[in-house]
């Protein structure tokens, strides 16, 4: 896990002290849109799927996935400024999540460059997921998005979609089932996935 390897050990004891951490099924709803956050959630073990929603569409879009020893990007915003969250969260596996309470954050800052530097690098990874969906959104056809799409985020052993709906991966790509049918189809004919 990051937390672990890249941290000193007296800070390591400083978060297991002051930190929650909870076992969160498959599919729970973590943070919604409009959640006051006092807390940086790490993914200890596990997947989970970072998106905005749309209340009047009820559209979703997929800003990015967050793992094992990850943090959201919009949730340490959040959390730097007691504010509330502008995105939700939505546990895609089985996960374990450290809460990590705001003020040992702000404690961290001034007395660790390590935390710092690890802040820093995730605030970073983020950032890059963000502009890469923005792109996406804003330059490619669907087609193209969708290979992209099960590129990045198929396991080593078999497609995701294998292991996803097509709605699922519509509400990710922010689209339609149908869609996401045909470009799958187009893609197939293409020899682009099997």
């Amino acid at each position: 896990m990051i937390l672990s390897s890249s941290l000193p050990s007296t800070l390591m004891e400083e978060i297991n002290a002051s930190s929650t951490t909870v076992d969160i099924p498959k599919n729970i709803k973590i943070i919604s849109v409009g959640d006051f956050m006092d807390f940086i959630p790490f993914v200890k073990k596990g997947t989970v799927r970072v998106f905005i929603e749309d209340e009047e569409t009820k559209k979703e879009q997929l800003l990015y996935y967050v793992s094992d020893g990850e943090t959201c990007l919009m949730s340490m915003i959040a959390s730097f400024g007691d504010r509330i969250s502008k995105v939700s969260a939505i546990t895609d596996t089985e996960c374990q999540i450290l809460k990590v309470p705001n003020s040992k954050v702000r404690t961290w800052q001034t007395d660790y460059k390590e935390w710092n530097d690890l802040i820093l690098n995730l605030f970073l990874k983020r950032y890059w997921d963000l502009l890469d969906t923005i792109n996406a959104l804003s330059f490619k056809r669907i087609d193209e998005r969708l290979y992209s799409y099960l590129k990045k985020n198929s396991p080593s052993n078999g497609s995701i979609a294998d292991s996803r709906t097509h709605r699922e991966i519509a509400n990710d790509l922010g689209t339609s089932r149908e869609v996401i049918s045909r470009s799958l189809k187009k893609l197939q004919l293409e020899g682009k996935i099997m």
